[in-house]
């Protein structure tokens, strides 16, 4: 069938012809872009100068860790110690002595003193239960004497490479551990079943597509996980696109790259493409890889969970199976040991071909796949960032990272580590693509947060001003970053990230323009129409645009 969409203010993503008034669908694609016709043997809905842009792409996110936060104790927003225990005895009495107690989203930077919790405040809550809570950025878990006694983890157990336990003045486990040591807990861990994992997979996408996101670039399964998507997408039960890396230190790892990348969408919607390294940990838990110590913590540089020895032969490897390298930077250190590894390996390393040539909306590029991508690239120093646009790298960044930390990262990294912090505008005028993401769960899902967050740098609740205002992008580089570089990152830009004829038929109507609308409007907007490839994942019961097309293209 055809659908004609008419009478609309369609932002286009394309600079040869960035706006139109409509466009023609058939069979899952856009056959026609411009200002009116379209075949007599065709359905016409009158888009009522509704705004209509190419489907945002999360390129920075975690699907499954969304859908099972769904079923978790929720921490986010506690604003207080207090506030955390009380919404985990309220869990626990509502839900019965259940074996385990799983949460996440606490942020003891938004606590009065800014300490991390201890296991001693757990132990007092109902139950004697195993409790595992994860901080907000993933990056740390704050567990019970329980755990630690079944997980082995005492006064004598060291340190791993790339982690910390955290340990009070006589040398005991306090509770806290940070990046690697939160491994030392896997082995007892309950582990989620596939059945499970649907669950969460298929109640994540559905949210997802109401925020107006029709793709994401899942940054971090395990082979397993992977294979409950892929089992998913074949029988048309993913219809969100999810682009997936897999954890560089899978067990399964060699196996995948034996098979190589997936060249085409698995049931139209799933790809494996990438390989998720991580260079360090995070700056909210002191674990992100500095130069300089902390300001706010003197003698601490942070965790490096890959040092320059060993970071070059596994990104050969990956490189060599076709793979892309995603590699996870947030300090400085961090962020240069990943840029002169790949800075010895990138002429070697071209990137795969796409099948087609790419329709571009961020200026020339290359008809290929970018072979490294540098996911955060939160804090670098002023000479690694000037040499960023001659390495050929993409970088991958969020936004809402930026305004949720600024009440804290000023202390973390001082006034001078803070010019190359989050230096969104000074990365593009290096000539390096931007492809934005949340990092949900970390942060919010919306993108039409992280595109507030990325043109104004203010948080949205009005508690701050304008951060570094110098590093905000532009409204049209702001949905750029969230459509055509995410598509050019996972090699799709010939088929998706504007709205081009010939490209597939993925495109979100929203209740306000995008581009012109106050900033501050940006906090309100809401889609109204989901659609990928031409068909219907979203509709809005109360719009009558949407439900016009549901009826013409229900999935």
């Amino acid at each position: 069938m055809t659908v004609i969409l008419d009478n609309g203010v369609i932002w286009t993503g394309d600079p040869a012809r960035p706006w139109a008034e409509s466009m023609v669908v058939t069979g899952g694609r856009l056959t026609e872009v411009g200002s009116g016709g379209g075949v007599g043997d065709a359905v016409r809905i009158d888009l009522k100068k509704a705004f209509v842009c190419p489907g945002l792409i999360d390129a920075h996110a975690h699907v499954l860790g969304f859908g099972r936060g769904r079923t978790r104790v929720e921490l986010s927003g506690a604003r207080g110690l207090d506030e955390a225990l009380d919404r985990l005895r309220a869990h626990i009495l509502a839900h019965g002595q259940r074996a385990w107690i799983r949460g996440r989203g606490w942020n003891q930077n938004d606590w009065p003193g800014g300490a991390f919790p201890d296991r001693k405040d757990l132990d007092r809550l109902p139950g004697d239960l195993p409790i595992v809570l994860t901080r907000v950025d993933g990056h740390a878990y704050w567990v019970n004497t329980r755990v630690l006694r079944e997980a082995g983890i005492s006064r004598d157990t060291n340190d791993p490479p790339g982690g910390k336990i955290v340990r009070d003045g006589s040398g005991l486990p306090t509770g806290i551990l940070i990046d690697t040591a939160m491994d030392l807990v896997a082995p007892v861990l309950p582990k989620e079943t596939d059945e499970e994992n649907r669950e969460a997979i298929s109640k994540a996408v559905e949210l997802l597509a109401r925020a107006g996101l029709t793709g994401v670039h899942d940054m971090g399964m395990s082979a397993r996980e992977a294979e409950t998507y892929r089992d998913m997408a074949e029988h048309a039960a993913l219809p969100l696109r999810i682009y997936g890396a897999i954890l560089a230190d899978d067990p399964d790892l060699a196996r995948v790259l034996a098979g190589g990348p997936d060249m085409d969408w698995v049931g139209g919607t799933f790809r494996i493409g990438m390989v998720k390294f991580f260079m360090d940990g995070a700056l909210g838990s002191r674990g992100a890889a500095l130069l300089l110590p902390y300001s706010d913590d003197p003698g601490n540089t942070g965790l490096l969970r890959l040092d320059a020895d060993s970071l070059p032969p596994l990104m050969n490897a990956v490189l060599e199976s076709g793979f892309q390298c995603a590699v996870h930077a947030i300090g400085d250190r961090g962020n240069r040991i990943a840029l002169r590894a790949w800075d010895t390996e990138r002429l070697r390393y071209p990137g795969r071909p796409v099948p087609e040539a790419p329709l571009s909306s961020i200026g020339q590029v290359p008809a290929r796949i970018p072979p490294f991508r540098l996911e955060h690239a939160q804090v670098l120093s002023p000479e690694d960032l000037r040499r960023l646009g001659s390495l050929g790298i993409l970088a991958s960044m969020q936004p809402t990272h930026c305004t949720s930390d600024m009440p804290w990262a000023p202390d973390r990294l001082g006034p001078e580590r803070l010019t190359g912090a989050y230096a969104w505008r000074s990365i593009v005028d290096e000539g390096v693509v931007l492809a934005a993401g949340s990092d949900f769960p970390i942060e919010a899902p919306e993108p039409v947060l992280g595109l507030y967050a990325a043109v104004t740098r203010k948080p949205a609740d009005g508690s701050h001003g304008a951060w570094s205002s110098h590093e905000c992008l532009g409204r049209e580089e702001a949905l750029a970053a969230f459509t055509a570089a995410p598509a050019y990152a996972s090699g799709d830009l010939h088929r998706l990230g504007t709205l081009t004829p010939g490209k597939l038929a993925d495109f979100v109507v929203f209740d306000r323009n995008l581009v012109t609308c106050d900033p501050e409007d940006l906090l309100q907007a809401h889609a109204v129409l989901t659609v990928i490839n031409g068909r219907t994942v979203w509709a809005d019961p109360k719009s009558t645009i949407a439900g016009a097309y549901e009826e013409t293209a229900r999935v």
